[in-house]
């Protein structure tokens, strides 16, 4: 079943619930008249069977209201008058806009690139390169050893001393050999 099917049972049931509550509370409902003579009262069966008797009663109602409302067609036109065609009714404009092509590939204009040789320098680059190697390739002298000797001697003996350390020093070096040293428990493991 569809859900429009399932939407009008739905709506259906509800308008029998209003029906039955305003019979039971001796109202009557605008629009509707009283049931004929010739129709049963409602048995005193379960509520499947009162359900169907309303329904049956519903469905004679809407028969009666078809067979008085006569010639009224939709929207309380009369049904003798016929409806306009459709075209007459659809004279509007439409909004849609016929498509519209665009091309969104331009032309990517750049600047000319600068025209780099590296072989103009090549030579000098070259000539350097060999220059170098040959500085390198010779043998050394005596005055290249005391050169390179003297470089790489170390700076006096004042320059290297070291001064006494404070109380505070020697101090602080107590704590952190405690902070950074092994645990007290694995300090013996240590000595052996």
């Amino acid at each position: 079943m569809d859900f429009g099917g399932l939407l009008l049972l739905g709506f259906l049931w509800l308008l029998f619930n209003l029906l039955g509550k305003s019979r039971q509370q001796g109202g009557r409902v605008p629009g509707r008249r009283s049931p004929p003579p010739s129709a049963a009262p409602p048995s005193r069966g379960d509520a499947t069977q009162r359900e169907g008797t309303r329904l049956e009663a519903l469905l004679r109602e809407f028969e009666r209201a078809l067979e008085q409302g006569g010639g009224t067609g939709p929207l309380g036109r009369p049904s003798s008058a016929p409806l306009p065609p459709a075209e007459e009714i659809e004279e509007r404009e439409s909004l849609e806009t016929g498509p519209e092509v665009v091309s969104l590939e331009r032309e990517v204009v750049r600047p000319e690139r600068p025209h780099l040789s590296q072989d103009e320098g090549a030579e000098r680059v070259v000539a350097r390169r060999i220059a170098a190697a040959e500085a390198r390739s010779g043998p050394l002298t005596r005055a290249d050893h005391v050169a390179f000797d003297q470089r790489i001697r170390p700076e006096p003996a004042d320059a290297t001393a070291v001064r006494p350390l404070t109380t505070a020093e020697l101090r602080r070096a107590v704590v952190w050999r405690e902070v950074l040293g092994p645990p007290v428990g694995l300090r013996d493991l240590d000595r052996r």
